[in-house]
């Protein structure tokens, strides 16, 4: 585990599945962390017990605008120093297009989208202002490089993150500033539990690995990219997905 003791962190969707995973080891670290989601978790709450106020929850709704704006101010994205930020929470928004709601798509772009483009806004704003050589690593998915049936939103969310986070390499790499993509296969989450059993099977058949991955085993990527061991990384897109895009 890396000793990231010092520093600050800003991670989404920190209260289940590979979130609440990359808060356990960046305070296992000795790092600080602030995490939002759109409700308490018992798995988080534990967390917060253990490492006090190393840990700092804020409860947000990521698909309502002032939410995010509010989210801004209250953790301090701007007037704060924090070393990176991690954009992690997402909405499955699993369905065939001819078939999701307007809702539901709206829902999907503003809470995989273009909430993570108003925070990493306003953060790079902090790091900026603080000379910090801030790091940013952006959670895709495989979505976003092979098509799957019913996923057609949000693979287009996913995939929106990888062309942004590259222009955001190019505009801040000058500044010290790294910005990375995650693109995880599929892993046991909360969002894969909701999928049917056959399409489970399908995805297993298809990875050479033959299986699902576990958020544990994304998160020492991440680490390593939150970590100066990455300092020459930047701009890059790091797939874990068992082979499954091979």
């Amino acid at each position: 585990m890396k000793d990231l003791s010092n520093k600050r962190f800003f991670v989404t969707g920190g209260s289940k599945g590979l979130g609440l995973e990359l808060c356990r080891a960046l305070l296992k670290s000795n790092a600080r962390v602030v995490t939002c989601a759109r409700s308490q978790t018992p798995e988080l709450e534990a967390l917060e017990s253990e490492f006090g106020n190393s840990l700092s929850f804020i409860k947000a709704d990521l698909s309502n605008e002032a939410n995010v704006l509010s989210l801004i101010d209250q953790a301090g994205l701007v007037t704060t120093t924090f070393d990176g930020f991690v954009a992690n929470a997402a909405l499955g928004a699993d369905g065939l297009l001819t078939m999701m709601p307007k809702p539901k798509i709206r829902q999907a772009l503003d809470i995989n989208l273009y909430s993570v483009i108003l925070m990493t806004q306003a953060i790079l704003k902090g790091f900026l202002a603080s000379e910090t050589k801030g790091s940013l690593v952006f959670i895709s998915s495989t979505c976003a490089k092979r098509g799957f049936k019913g996923l057609s939103v949000y693979a287009a969310t996913k995939a929106g993150l990888c062309g942004f986070s590259k222009s955001v390499a190019r505009e801040y790499g000058q500044r010290g500033i790294r910005s990375n993509v995650v693109l995880p296969g599929f892993l046991k989450t909360e969002m894969t539990a909701s999928l049917h059993s056959n399409q489970t099977e399908a995805v297993r058949r298809r990875t050479p690995l033959n299986r699902l991955g576990m958020p544990s085993e994304i998160v020492h990527t991440v680490l390593h990219l939150l970590s100066e061991s990455s300092n020459f990384t930047t701009g890059s897109e790091c797939v874990i997905d068992g082979g499954l895009t091979s």
